[in-house]
C-alpha cells in the first residue's frame, strides 16, 4: 500500500550474491528480498534508499545474508550519512516495527520474512535530502565490519502535464472516465529510470457485476527507462509488470481508461543508478536478475536515492478540482 501523497507532482562484492530486493513491509514487520552469499559465508547486508524533498524519516536497514534458512538482524551498529554540508548525521536504532512505515517505490519482488535491524533519523537528527546532491554512507558493525557507499541524488523535476512545479502544494486533479492522458514531466538530471507506482481505489465497486476479479486497491506499475524518457500514458502504459498476477481482462479493460467513481494515487520517482541496479531482476529485467552491489567494504547491498512526485486523481464526469 502506498503512503499518503505529499505535496508536489507525484512523488559485486560478495561472490554468489544471488539477489537483492528493495524492502517490502508487512504489518507483522519487515520483509526484505532474499540475499545469499557463498556457501558457508556470513555477509553483512545494507539496504538504504534516500528519499529527496521529504520531511519524513530516512532509513537504513541492516541484516545478515541468508544462512540455513535464517536471516538475522544486525543490532548495535553505528550508521551515519554525510551530506553536502560535510556534517555526519548519525542514525538511531529503533524497534524493527518502525520499518513498517518505510516507503517503497520499487517493483514487487518475491519476498521472505526476515528479521532486520532498523536505523532511522529522528526529529532531532533530521536529514533533509536535496535533489542533485551527493551523500555518503558509513556503517560500522559492533564487530568492526565497515561498509561505505555513495549516492548522487537525481535532479529535481516538474510536471508538464499536469503542469505543476516541483514541490507544488497543488497535487490533485480530475480525469474524465474512459480516457487516457499522456503524463509529461521535465528531465531529472542524472536519473537512470523513472518508476511510476499507481494505486487504484474503488475499482472493484465500479466494476461490480462485470465478472472481473479485481483487488481493491489495485496497484499497477509503469516505467520510463532513461533520463530522456519523460512521458507515460495513463492508464494504457501501466500494468506490464502485473500481467502474471492480475486478471488480464482487467488490464485490457483499463487500456481505454478508468471507470467513473475511482480515485488514483500516482507516484513517479526518478531513480539513481544504484537504485536501478538493485531492482533489475524478474519482470524489470526479463533476461534475468542483474543486481549489483553499490557499497564497498565488509558487506554488500544498496545505497541509492530517488526523487518522488505525487499526484491524486479523481475519475468523474466533473469534479471541483483542476482538470488533468
Amino acid at each position: 500500500m502506498m503512503k499518503g501523497m505529499p505535496g508536489g507532482w507525484f512523488a559485486n562484492r560478495a561472490i554468489g550474491w544471488a539477489g537483492l530486493a528493495i524492502a517490502g513491509m508487512l504489518a507483522s514487520g519487515c520483509n526484505l528480498g532474499e540475499v545469499t552469499a557463498a556457501q558457508g559465508g556470513d555477509v553483512l547486508v545494507v539496504e538504504a534508499q534516500l528519499e529527496a524533498n521529504s520531511r519524513e524519516r530516512q532509513y537504513v536497514l541492516l541484516h545478515r545474508s541468508l544462512q540455513n534458512g535464517e536471516v538475522r538482524p544486525e543490532p548495535g551498529a553505528t550508521v551515519t550519512v554525510t551530506g553536502p554540508d560535510g556534517v555526519p548525521v548519525e542514525f538511531t536504532e529503533l524497534p524493527s516495527g518502525v520499518c513498517a512505515e518505510l516507503p517503497r517505490p520499487g517493483l514487487e519482488e518475491e519476498e521472505i520474512p526476515i528479521r532486520v535491524s532498523c536505523y532511522a533519523t529522528g526529529l532531532e537528527k533530521e536529514l533533509f535530502v536535496l535533489p542533485g546532491e551527493t551523500y555518503e554512507l558509513e556503517v560500522v558493525s559492533r564487530s568492526g565490519e565497515r561498509i561505505r557507499g555513495r549516492t548522487t541524488v537525481p535532479g529535481d523535476f516538474a510536471g508538464r502535464r499536469p503542469s505543476l512545479p516541483p514541490n507544488s502544494a497543488l497535487s490533485s486533479c480530475w480525469l474524465a472516465p474512459r480516457t487516457n492522458i499522456e503524463l509529461m514531466w521535465s528531465q531529472s538530471e542524472g536519473a537512470w529510470s523513472y518508476l511510476a507506482n499507481l494505486e487504484i481505489v474503488g475499482l472493484a465497486n465500479a466494476l461490480q457485476g462485470s465478472g472481473f476479479e479485481v483487488p481493491d486497491p489495485l496497484e499497477l506499475t509503469g516505467l520510463s527507462i532513461s533520463q530522456t524518457d519523460t512521458t507515460l500514458v495513463l492508464p494504457r502504459e501501466f500494468g506490464l509488470f502485473e500481467l502474471t498476477n492480475v486478471d488480464q481482462d482487467v488490464i485490457a479493460y483499463l487500456q481505454d481508461g478508468f471507470p467513473a467513481g475511482v480515485s488514483l494515487r500516482l507516484r513517479v520517482s526518478a531513480l539513481d543508478r544504484n537504485y536501478v541496479n538493485a531492482i533489475r531482476g524478474g519482470t524489470f529485467n526479463p533476461s534475468g536478475a542483474i543486481r549489483i552491489s553499490s557499497v564497498v567494504g565488509d558487506g554488500i547491498g544498496v545505497f541509492g536515492s530517488y526523487v518522488p512526485r505525487d499526484l491524486f486523481v479523481v475519475v468523474e464526469e466533473e469534479a471541483p478540482l483542476p482538470p488533468c
